[in-house]
């Protein structure tokens, strides 16, 4: 499923406003599953890239500027980008 960029900017309002900017995980996990975890699925295992827990900054924010295979460009700002990244970590570590 496409999500229309409007909608995207809308939920992500939303979410950002609903976390602490102190808590780069919990806001990672409310953009993670707003936006990745239809395909990236609950663990960050699933899709077709397969296993992204852990992945670098510059790895997500390449994904996320250019939107490589299926997976469409997806307008964050580099401290939603940050967040996602926390959030990846802290789900390896589990």
């Amino acid at each position: 499923m496409i999500i229309p960029p409007a909608a995207i900017l809308v939920l992500l309002a939303t979410s950002a406003a609903a976390a602490s900017p102190a808590d780069p995980v919990a806001l990672g996990a409310q953009v993670y599953e707003t936006i990745c975890l239809e395909c990236h699925g609950p663990t960050a295992t699933e899709g077709e890239s397969g296993d992204i827990r852990g992945l670098g900054l510059a790895t997500v924010t390449g994904a996320v500027r250019s939107g490589p295979g299926m997976m469409p460009s997806v307008p964050l700002t580099r401290d939603e980008i940050a967040a996602v990244v926390a959030y990846l970590a802290h789900l390896q570590g589990q």
